[in-house]
């Protein structure tokens, strides 16, 4: 798995991206920055947490353009993440699990 924090042009946010292989999917996380006393859920924004759901890297850009710029070169290290990864598939525990939940792409 890949994952690259990009600028966010938010305050107090983060952005992560990347390439899930065992999961078979992009993946963008939009998190807020918490402080210790602070118990509400972090997560803004998350894609790809099913399996196979963003295919394509460019699939990302819409959806994070509130929060920041993929850009050509993000989605260029991401599509090299994936490839750098094709040769290993899931494992075969990983490949049983995601048919017993019925998420394999």
């Amino acid at each position: 798995m890949s994952r690259r924090e990009i600028p966010c042009r938010k305050p107090g946010l983060t952005v992560v991206v990347g390439w899930d292989n065992p999961m078979s999917t992009f993946f963008a996380q939009v998190t807020r920055i918490q402080d210790d006393e602070d118990d509400s859920d972090p997560v803004v924004l998350w894609l790809g947490g099913v399996s196979g759901e963003v295919r394509r890297a460019e699939d990302l850009v819409e959806p994070l353009r509130p929060f920041a710029d993929l850009t050509a070169e993000h989605i260029a290290q991401l599509r090299a993440d994936r490839a750098a990864q094709a040769d290993r598939g899931p494992t075969e525990l990983q490949r049983t699990m995601l048919d017993r939940l019925g998420k394999r792409p």
